[in-house]
């Protein structure tokens, strides 16, 4: 096992991005950087790369999908960037329409974090405080995020915080996986979700009304194996129709929440969460940079999902969704698992 950093470059803000590269016994390697404390790669011993990620400062300064970053103090949306915490109501920087998306205007994902190496256990732990003043969520909350990179093959994200003042904590990762590796078209990956209910969004800006919906006999049934192109031909859309859904979690000791395998390669990523939900999300990333560009869609189809383990979005502002709140002074760990399996 080997931990290296190297230098990437400053960031536009001047701030020095470094990277830091885990190697296992059986030559896999994650990179992972200061900025964002963003995951992006995971490199088979024979070159595949099974992520999409960014690689350059003007990519990770200025980007539109979220591509590794780490994600919080609250994963996905907070409907109209408010919400309501022992008896007082906050407003949140909105950055998607009216909505508080993946923390707000600043984030986890926009910040330099501190970092320190444990090279017996093969890991990087990412640290920064967070401020009321800095994202409007309430409390001054120190938080940290390790990457570990086993000899099995798993990469384990651990969440950790603690806040002065109540406030919410519902962290995530938004990695892009691709068993098959980049470059490759995603839909003719299977996928499995340990799941038979979604929840219910609303057209105009994907937040949820409150209520579920049944997956069985519908393009969102991933309940057995099932390739993601067949799914999305069920669907109805623009060109780059895509799902973006928040899938509740049946919750099995020693299952896990969902796999994405390649049929052809052999090789498949399991995701095991201790959380009640999991956001799939499928896109070409850059895309973004070609709106309305078919010709482009049409060479440059969805190369990778993101699997974010998370509880059920916009949690706070709907009673049953589970329990954001993190209690002043009390130290919460979240934990999420990716097992990346039949590599070379």
């Amino acid at each position: 096992m080997t931990v290296s950093v190297h230098e990437i470059g400053k960031m536009p803000n001047g701030d020095l991005a470094q990277q830091i590269i885990l190697e296992n016994k059986n030559g896999h390697q994650i990179g992972v950087t200061t900025w964002g404390a963003t995951w992006q790669f995971f490199k088979t011993n024979d070159g595949h790369d099974l992520m999409v990620g960014l690689h350059t400062t003007d990519k990770l300064w200025e980007q539109l999908y979220s591509v590794g970053d780490a994600i919080g103090r609250v994963g996905n949306r907070i409907t109209g960037a408010t919400f309501t915490l022992e008896g007082k109501q906050y407003h949140l920087k909105d950055n998607e329409l009216g909505n508080a998306l993946h923390g707000g205007k600043d984030s986890f994902s926009n910040r330099t974090w501190d970092f320190v190496i444990d090279q017996e256990n093969n890991a990087v732990t990412f640290t920064t405080t967070m401020t009321e003043a800095i994202d409007h969520f309430p409390g001054t909350m120190p938080t940290s995020i390790t990457y570990t990179l086993t000899d099995d093959d798993e990469v384990i994200l651990d969440f950790t915080a603690e806040s002065d003042k109540t406030t919410l904590y519902n962290p995530t990762s938004h990695g892009y996986f691709n068993p098959a590796g980049i470059d490759t078209d995603a839909r003719d990956l299977n996928l499995q979700i340990n799941s038979q209910r979604r929840l219910e969004l609303r057209d105009e800006d994907t937040t949820p009304t409150g209520n579920f919906f049944e997956n069985a006999h519908t393009a969102y049934d991933f309940l057995k194996p099932t390739r993601i192109g067949d799914n999305l031909a069920q669907l109805e859309g623009p060109y780059d129709v895509k799902f973006d859904e928040a899938f509740e979690i049946n919750q099995v000791a020693g299952q896990p929440a969902a796999v994405v395998s390649d049929p052809k390669s052999g090789r498949n990523i399991e995701v095991y969460s201790d959380r009640n939900a999991v956001i799939f999300f499928i896109a070409n990333p850059e895309v973004a940079y070609h709106e309305g560009d078919r010709e482009w869609f049409d060479a440059h189809p969805y190369n990778a999902i993101a699997l974010e383990a998370q509880t059920l979005s916009d949690a706070i502002n709907h009673e049953g969704f589970g329990d954001i709140v993190l209690p002043a002074n009390k130290k919460q760990t979240y934990r999420t698992t990716y097992k990346f399996n039949n590599l070379a």
